[in-house]
């Protein structure tokens, strides 16, 4: 049995042992042996705990290959951190206790593998591993996130063989994975044993070049051959040249090209390598709208014409390059409409099934998105092909990150060979993808040294496509400031700042000395209800001359699923698993809650990148734009609606607009004539754009696009007829006040403040209370964070005012005529808001509210400006304002005004992994609230927000997960007359300034009645 003579697993100048070369030549699924299923299985606290004879291990436990020991009932769990370490940072040395586990399996090879060359494809190991095969060691690998091969011609035996593999968790590979992640441990990824001939293809590469101006591809294909020693040496290597053939086919298997040529068998000649290059007419390019594949078939031959291996891979023509300032894909300036993409199942951890990234695919092509950053790795090599074939650009990142050490292992070299070995291994195993179009060295492990060596290895291996690394955009080692000029574009060709503030990033594209294309790698932090000022972003992007647009961080919570002792699902993060240091819920930022259901932010992006428009050119023309880069809009169905306070009154179909070429447009006028109005109603126009027909992945009917706009002034009004008089009346009686009408009665006093009843039935209490604070969302403050570390937040400022634990104090009231005064105090810590409300009956029955607000100057920035109420026997709702999802004042324009149906119970079930402020309407004109023997109706002045929950805001705060919140038979409504913007703060930029709350004086206006 070998003993290593030191800790392979805290020497990071060894990455490897026995490990084959990486190979871009992979063997298709039907000539591999899977490994995968039941192992036998034991975890032990440290690898001095392990023997040293893995073999003489008495195994009591099972285990699915692949599968995450940390999500299996063994003891040792999940930990998430996002910058520090999850142990004493003493690089490169682990933890004391650092579990780690003996894997065995035994296999007998078919008979097909006789007499071949034979080798073990281990996927992917967290985060070290050792491998032993009938007793004999066989080799080590690091590297968490790529696979590893080994060579077993030798080592195998007869009939029934032993593969034992001891994994450890932590090693000095973990310094360099130090990613905003959980901490995993296992084989997570799938195990398979494939045989070759003695003579193979050790690597194969082919990329298809675009040249946009002739329409012409270029196709370059590379081989590189190896031989089984054992099998050569006798001979003294092969007898004969061999032949290379590859032949070319489209979908439909007609052949497009083929080719062949001879290797000698002399290495000094050619060393075993063949490149051809082919200028081809016939081909169509690959681009995201259009991800045209076709197959490469590679065969090798001997001598006599007996073929010894043969591969298919797939493969397209694009051109990627930049150009006056731009990043252009087949000579088009195209829009980065991206984002970062964990790999991660809330069931399965790091172990995803081919189902699970079918349904990631479909979603950013539902919702537009067109650019995937592979956060912070190389992934699954399935997920590659999916991209290949549905149209996704790639930014390919290498499995480095140093976060907490940020500053100094990207230029020690203990860790060069890690740096070098793992660009390498991922450009060789994923270069003759199409869809990857730009590739990343690291994410946030500084720009030192051992970078520079590692893309310049990167660089003889592809130069066909551009990098991206965004540390080498800051000027000091560590993370702060960016440097928008200067630097050197071999090392970093794109500005790609993280969390830029969009005056920031105008400033750069207005600077003249700037040249860089300006594509954020990281930006509108979407945690929890998030993705405020997406807008703002995007208008920038599109008038930009260098802002090419960016990805968002990020694509899906990393919940994990559990359960409270009362059987309740939730979703865990850091610290519900004991593990510290943690991280909170900062692993929860994605655009998907961890089961992949939308958050709101999804509808947000769909319609500001939507590959179709309609401007408003006159009253009634408007124009229709083809946004895309390279495809016409067959593939679209058009319609619009117009509605007259949400009720549909005229329809059609939009004139014919498929023929348009990007960047073209059509005018067309939508006919008003014969419309009328009340002077209180509103006519809106919405045009809705929808998949034509069966689309991949795109079932026929998904809406695409939308756009809509106000007619309301264009079409001629008429007075509304005058509501008849009610017989109403006000009353005092001892200290109770009483507004009455035929239908309800409004009751006030001090001590039960305002109550609304129809009937003998208590419809509504607390009654317009004021409320300046909601339950704060991530991007407000960070629930499991300490506060003392997040107090240059604008909500830590309101919580210092004490605006979370305000007082509502009733200070006089009088009752003149049909009109209520209230003199009102919000008593905070921080000063005092003097609040005044006037409440007046009408002769139609109808109650008009008027609440005044004034704030004290030391105020900060207030969460809302507004009003509360308990409503008894309410659930369900109508409103006219914009939906039908929640939106918010900087996250709105995707939601379009209508008339739209939901209930309070509904409107409460967020997904977001911590409770949060949630389900707010803004623009809304009216809000009724149908009961068991009234309805109770709000309409704006013009327009209000509103909520509509069965939570109160101090539950929301408390509670870490949704399981923990109480459950009410109440609805508890919330009337704004604004929230503050969510924005990005939990990362990113705080909410724009457009979108705070930093008057003094308020006055805000509605009314209601009870019907």
């Amino acid at each position: 049995m070998y003993t290593p003579p030191v800790k392979l697993y805290e020497t990071p100048e060894i990455t490897g042992i026995n490990r084959l070369p990486m190979s871009g030549a992979p063997v298709t699924e039907s000539e591999r042996f899977n490994l995968d299923g039941q192992w036998d299985f034991q975890l032990f606290d440290r690898p001095e705990n392990m023997p040293e004879d893995p073999g003489s291990i008495t195994f009591s436990d099972k285990i699915t290959v692949p599968s995450n020991w940390t999500l299996g009932n063994f003891g040792d769990l999940p930990h998430y951190t996002n910058v520090v370490m999850p142990f004493d940072n003493d690089p490169p040395f682990t933890p004391e206790k650092n579990p780690c586990a003996v894997y065995r399996t035994t296999f007998t090879l078919p008979e097909k593998f006789s007499g071949r060359r034979i080798v073990l494809h281990i996927g992917g190991v967290e985060s070290y591993f050792e491998l032993f095969l009938n007793g004999q060691f066989l080799g080590m690998g690091k590297d968490t996130r790529l696979p590893s091969e080994f060579d077993l011609t030798t080592m195998l035996i007869a009939g029934e063989n032993t593969l034992i593999a001891k994994v450890i968790r932590y090693s000095d590979s973990s310094y360099i994975e130090d990613q905003d992640q959980w901490w995993m441990a296992g084989i997570y990824r799938s195990c398979f044993i494939y045989s070759t001939n003695f003579a193979y293809f050790e690597d194969i590469f082919i990329n298809g070049d675009w040249d946009h101006q002739n329409h012409t591809g270029i196709f370059d294909f590379n081989c590189h051959l190896a031989f089984h020693f054992a099998k050569y040496l006798a001979q003294h290597g092969p007898d004969a040249d061999l032949t290379v053939k590859f032949t070319l086919t489209g979908s439909d298997k007609a052949k497009i090209a083929e080719y062949s040529g001879t290797i000698d068998r002399h290495f000094r000649i050619d060393g075993y390598k063949f490149h051809a290059r082919l200028i081809l007419d016939n081909v169509s390019p690959w681009s995201s709208e259009t991800p045209t594949l076709y197959n490469c078939t590679a065969e090798l031959f001997d001598h006599d014409g007996t073929l010894l291996d043969s591969r298919t891979m797939r493969t397209g023509f694009r051109n990627v390059r930049i150009e006056n300032n731009s990043l252009l894909v087949n000579g088009k300036r195209i829009m980065i409409k991206g984002v970062n993409r964990h790999e991660h199942d809330p069931l399965t951890g790091k172990t995803l099934s081919l189902e699970s990234m079918l349904e990631d695919i479909r979603l950013l092509k539902q919702y537009n998105f067109n650019a995937v950053r592979t956060c912070h790795y190389p992934d699954d090599e399935r997920w590659y092909d999916l991209c290949d074939q549905y149209g996704i650009y790639l930014m390919d990142e290498a499995n480095i990150e140093s976060h907490a050490n940020f500053e100094t292992i990207c230029r020690d070299p203990r860790w060069k060979n890690a740096f070098i070995s793992r660009v390498e291994r991922m450009v060789l195993r994923d270069r003759s993808h199409v869809s990857i179009i730009a590739w990343s060295p690291g994410n946030e492990s500084g720009d030192g040294e051992n970078h520079t060596a590692a893309l310049e290895k990167l660089r003889t291996l592809d130069d066909s496509r551009v990098i991206f690394h965004n540390c080498e955009t800051h000027a000091n080692w560590n993370q702060l400031g960016h440097a928008d000029t200067g630097g050197n574009d071999a090392l970093n060709q794109i500005f790609c700042p993280m969390y830029i503030g969009i005056d920031e990033l105008r400033a750069y594209d207005d600077n003249p000395e700037t040249t860089r294309p300006a594509i954020l790698i990281e930006y509108a932090h979407a945690m929890g209800n998030s993705s405020g000022s997406l807008c703002d972003y995007w208008d920038l992007f599109y008038s930009g001359k260098k802002t090419q647009g960016g990805f968002i961080w990020d694509w899906v919570d990393q919940g994990i699923l559990q359960h409270d002792a009362n059987g309740k699902p939730f979703y865990a993060y850091g610290g519900d698993f004991n593990d510290f240091p943690n991280d909170s819920d900062f692993c929860c930022n994605g655009m998907l809650a961890s089961d992949r259901s939308l958050h709101a932010g999804m509808y947000e992006f769909r319609h500001l990148v939507q590959e179709i428009r309609i401007s408003r050119q006159g009253d009634t023309v408007f124009r229709l734009t083809n946004c895309r880069d390279f495809t016409s809009l067959t593939d679209f169905a058009g319609s619009w609606r117009m509605e007259k306070n949400g009720l549909l009154i005229r329809s059609g179909n939009l004139p014919q607009f498929h023929h348009l070429r990007p960047g073209e447009s059509l005018d067309f006028t939508i006919d008003t004539d014969g419309l009328c109005r009340m002077e209180d109603e509103e006519i809106f126009l919405t045009f809705t754009f929808t998949a034509a027909k069966d689309l991949p992945l795109i079932p026929a009917g998904t809406l695409l696009a939308h756009d809509q706009f106000d007619l309301t002034a264009q079409i001629p009004a008429a007075p509304r007829p005058k509501a008849p008089a009610q017989s109403i009346s006000a009353e005092k009686n001892g200290g109770i006040v009483t507004l009455s009408n035929a239908v309800c009665q409004l009751r006030f006093s001090p001590e039960n403040n305002l109550q609304l009843f129809a009937g003998n039935d208590l419809i509504a209490s607390d009654l317009f209370e004021g409320n300046l604070f909601r339950a704060p969302t991530d991007n407000d403050i960070i629930k499991g964070k300490a506060l003392d570390t997040q107090l240059w937040k604008p909500y830590c400022q309101c919580m210092k005012a004490g605006l979370d634990k305000c007082i509502n104090k009733i200070t006089g009231y009088q009752l003149e005529d049909h009109t209520l005064k209230i003199n009102r105090e919000i008593i905070c810590d921080g000063g005092t808001v003097l609040f005044d409300q006037t409440i007046t009956m009408l002769d139609d029955g109808s109650f008009a509210v008027q609440c005044q607000y004034r704030i004290p100057e030391s105020f900060p920035t207030l969460p809302r400006v507004g009003v509360s109420a308990t409503l008894h026997n309410m659930d369900e709702f109508e409103y006219f304002g914009r939906g039908p999802f929640e939106n918010y004042i900087d996250r709105k324009r995707a939601a379009m005004v209508g008339l739209y149906n939901s209930s309070a119970t509904e409107n409460s079930r967020f997904n977001y992994a911590v409770p949060q402020e949630h389900g707010n309407r803004t623009d809304t004109r009216m809000v009724k609230f149908p009961g068991k023997n009234a309805i109770l109706r709000f309409t704006g002045a013009p327009v209000f927000e509103f909520t509509a929950t069965k939570f109160t805001v101090a539950e929301l705060f408390a509670a870490k997960h949704f399981c923990e919140l109480p459950e009410h038979e109440e609805t508890f409504l919330f009337l704004d007359l604004q929230q503050r913007g969510i924005g990005t703060g939990s990362c990113g930029p705080q909410t724009l300034a457009q979108y705070e709350l930093n008057d003094k004086s308020y006055t805000f206006a509605f009314r209601f009645t009870v019907e």
